[in-house]
């Protein structure tokens, strides 16, 4: 069997495929998260935070929420590997709160490692240019790399 590997070039209508797929589900259609783009091994989104994601009237991101979206983020870099299909699920997912995420949100994730059983993912999560929560994801590929 060969290695899996990220593939050097994506569908061009991938991202499209991905935002068809993922921006009218009901758990998120009303936060504001959008996907940005994807590139081999990456994806990036972008959450604009409305009122039903904010803890305070300070305006502060839930931290649920921020775990959401990194795990997302996560799934739709790993889902390059599969021309926007997911054959995974995750297996664990770590974030540390590094500040309070006041306002709009940059999500950025990016596969570490890629094997047939499994990925580890790298996910950060910025506002204004600042870190503001980093995690790591591991997904389990489901019946290999076919499946």
């Amino acid at each position: 069997m060969a290695k899996p590997q990220i593939p050097e070039t994506l569908a061009p209508d991938l991202l499209e495929r991905l935002r068809a797929r993922f921006h009218p589900w009901e758990l998120i259609k009303d936060w504001g998260l959008t996907i940005e783009s994807v590139t081999p091994g990456t994806a990036s989104m972008h959450l604009v935070p409305t009122k039903s994601v904010l803890n305070s009237s300070r305006g502060i991101v839930n931290g649920g929420v921020l775990a959401t979206m990194a795990d997302m983020v996560g799934a739709v870099a790993l889902s390059t590997a599969f021309d926007g299909a997911m054959p995974f699920a995750t297996s664990d997912l770590h974030i540390r709160y590094l500040e309070p995420a006041k306002g709009e949100v940059l999500g950025e994730g990016r596969v570490i490692r890629f094997s047939g059983r499994g990925a580890i993912l790298e996910c950060r999560l910025s506002c204004g240019g600042h870190l503001v929560a980093l995690c790591t994801a591991n997904f389990a590929i489901k019946h290999g790399i076919g499946g």
